[in-house]
């Protein structure tokens, strides 16, 4: 199952101006408490995992 292009721009908007409105030492925090998150709401460990490391390749 996967997101369509125009909610997945919704999540995109909404996260970037969420992160804009916060100061930049609190960034890392926010980032890490919403994969805690949606990390509970998915309930696969497994799959998270993976998609913080395919996350890690976008950003080397």
């Amino acid at each position: 199952m996967s997101i369509d292009i125009l909610s997945l721009e919704k999540v995109y908007d909404n996260l970037s101006f969420a992160i804009d409105k916060l100061p930049e030492e609190k960034r890392s925090l926010f980032l890490t408490k919403l994969v805690l998150l949606l990390s509970n709401e998915i309930k696969d460990a497994e799959l998270i995992c993976r998609l913080i490391n395919e996350a890690l390749v976008f950003e080397a």
